[in-house]
């Protein structure tokens, strides 16, 4: 086919544009990976900053550790919360609305939720909406309407918004979410989507009770009641059976921002079936931690390459290696695969490394962790020191004070830190066997009420 003048020129600038849209989105593929990792940089700021501002606020109070929320009563009350870091007794407060992370990540939703009678700790992230619909003679916040963005975060590593609750001080707490009611002993996420309350526990297990049926959750599931469109005052269903979760519900979740940090679990569960040997790795020339009786359900939080071993946490908060084959699996995809054990998330910034002397007099450091050993030096009260380790056997933590490095009880600091995800010195040496009292059992000398005759 012969091309005239006109017929060449249209297909040179549709060859133009083609090659010019080709190359936006290579940029733009390029980019979105650039775009991540600033938004993950920038995010993690954003995280260190609200972590200061509330992590150890205290119960009774509802902090703000980000964008500032709509608040009701409106006025003084909503003003109060606007500053990062601000507080306001939870009992005020009628309803709170937080609002989606930015493209950037600098800055977002975050509100801390600490109610005292109700012995709830929950945390807004994300674009949420709660509100106080208990009746008059139950404690503040023990009924709530909540809803969630369905929308992903317009930050590719941001999380998905959702609403957290767990206990204060490992207590169990009963309370309702859109007109269901929920027996939560552990750490449990709600998300709406379209007509449907979804639960998902992170931690421990959650029973959820709609329309008098009721279905209980491990760490690792997830169960759905449906509602009416707009509406989710009360349920027009029982809830779901219970299911491994779905991935992405708690993706880039930062669970060190939780009062009570969890594992990030795997969906799903296992289930031993006859005793199961626990080690500290994935093989059986690991060290031998315990052996777990038949019965135990346990939360799946990683496996190895190959899939034969399982990284599992128990319902007593021990964490180590079981083989698969061993195990009854009821789980989705584990994407968490590692060779060794990880290190597990500590605190965002200073507050996870930082401790301050609590005792009035101060307390004594240590050679090694026991009061056996001997004394190299004296911190003096509110002194501050920095976290380096933990005890393998005992409740005492390694610190560096002005450059000398030694060992103090844990009772004798006050720290934000996660103390389960500092590394553990194993090379430390055990404390000395007690000396026997004369006479006790087993001890070789003899008992003088025997005497002569012993």
């Amino acid at each position: 086919m012969k091309l005239n003048a006109n017929h060449a020129s249209l297909l040179v600038i549709m060859l133009s544009t083609l090659l010019l849209v080709s190359s936006i989105f290579v940029i733009a593929q390029d980019g979105s990976n650039t775009d991540n990792a600033t938004c993950a940089v920038a995010l993690e700021d954003f995280y260190v900053v609200a972590s200061e501002a509330c992590i150890g606020a205290p119960i009774g109070t509802i902090c703000n550790g980000g964008i500032p929320p709509n608040a009701e009563p409106a006025g003084a009350v909503s003003n109060s919360l606007a500053p990062t870091g601000s507080l306001v007794e939870a009992g005020v407060v009628d309803s709170l609305s937080t609002s989606a992370f930015s493209v950037e990540g600098h800055n977002g939703g975050i509100v801390w939720l600490r109610t005292g009678d109700a012995n709830i700790s929950a945390l807004l992230l994300g674009e949420v909406s709660v509100q106080d619909v208990t009746p008059p003679d139950f404690p503040a916040w023990t009924s709530l309407i909540v809803s969630t963005s369905e929308a992903p975060a317009a930050c590719g590593v941001a999380p998905r918004s959702g609403f957290v609750v767990q206990g204060v001080d490992r207590q169990q707490v009963n309370m309702v979410v859109n007109g269901v009611s929920l027996r939560i002993n552990g750490t449990v996420m709600v998300q709406t989507q379209g007509v449907e309350t979804v639960f998902l526990t992170l931690d421990g297990n959650v029973q959820v009770i709609a329309l008098g049926q009721t279905e209980g959750m491990v760490a690792g599931q997830q169960v759905r009641v449906p509602h009416e469109a707009e509406d989710f005052t009360r349920p027009t269903n029982v809830p779901t059976l219970p299911l491994p979760f779905e991935a992405d519900r708690v993706a880039n979740f930062p669970f060190a921002l939780l009062d009570r940090p969890a594992l990030m679990p795997q969906p799903g569960f296992a289930a031993t079936q006859g005793n199961v040997n626990l080690r500290t790795a994935p093989t059986i020339n690991a060290a031998l931690l315990l052996e777990v009786p038949p019965g135990e359900i346990m939360t799946i939080l990683g496996r190895n390459p190959a899939g034969d071993w399982y990284h599992v946490r128990l319902t007593s908060g021990y964490t180590g290696w079981m083989f698969a084959d061993l195990l009854r699996r009821e789980h989705g995809a584990i994407e968490a695969v590692y060779e060794s054990t990880p290190v597990p998330p500590q605190r965002f910034g200073r507050i996870g490394t930082n401790a301050q002397v609590q005792s009035p007099d101060g307390v004594l450091m240590y050679s090694a962790p026991d009061l056996t050993f001997t004394p190299i030096n004296t911190l003096n009260f509110a002194q501050d020191v920095t976290l380096l380790a933990r005890s393998p056997y005992s409740p005492w933590v390694k610190v560096d004070s002005n450059g000398a490095v030694g060992w103090v009880p844990l009772i004798a600091l006050d720290t934000q830190a996660i103390i389960a995800s500092l590394i553990v010195d194993y090379d430390v040496p055990p404390p000395p066997e007690p000396t026997r009292v004369p006479g006790s059992f087993g001890n070789a000398f003899p008992d003088p009420s025997c005497f002569p005759d012993c």
